[in-house]
């Protein structure tokens, strides 16, 4: 028998697990590669003290270069604030969202909390 050279299968670098569909500004929806997503509880336990901002997907963070100002809905400004989104939405889908950034740091965006 002859013997065949064997290609080594090459693992592919995956900086963005998963595939989900989501909506952006109440009526745009999109399929995005995202590094995690679930519901806006288990979402914020994770990733609270790692530098991320939690924002409303239908009103998410933009910059506003006129007056210098950023507009948006965010979920986690203050305790109280923050404890009452989270029960509010703690249910809603969240994701990590690459395309938006609010003052350099990562955003994650929650589904439906406006």
């Amino acid at each position: 028998m002859e013997s065949r050279k064997r290609r080594k299968k090459r693992s592919k670098n995956h900086p963005s697990k998963f595939k989900v569909r989501v909506r952006y500004k109440y009526h745009y929806y999109r399929w995005i590669n995202t590094q995690d997503y679930g519901s806006f509880k288990d979402i914020y336990e994770k990733y609270r003290d790692k530098g991320f901002s939690f924002w409303c997907a239908d009103l998410p963070p933009e910059y506003s270069s006129q007056d210098g100002t950023w507009t948006g809905y965010r979920l986690d400004g203050d305790k109280t604030h923050t404890e009452s989104t989270l029960k509010r939405y703690g249910r809603h889908k969240a994701w990590i969202d690459s395309s938006y950034k609010f003052e350099g740091k990562p955003v994650i965006l929650v589904y439906n909390a406006d």
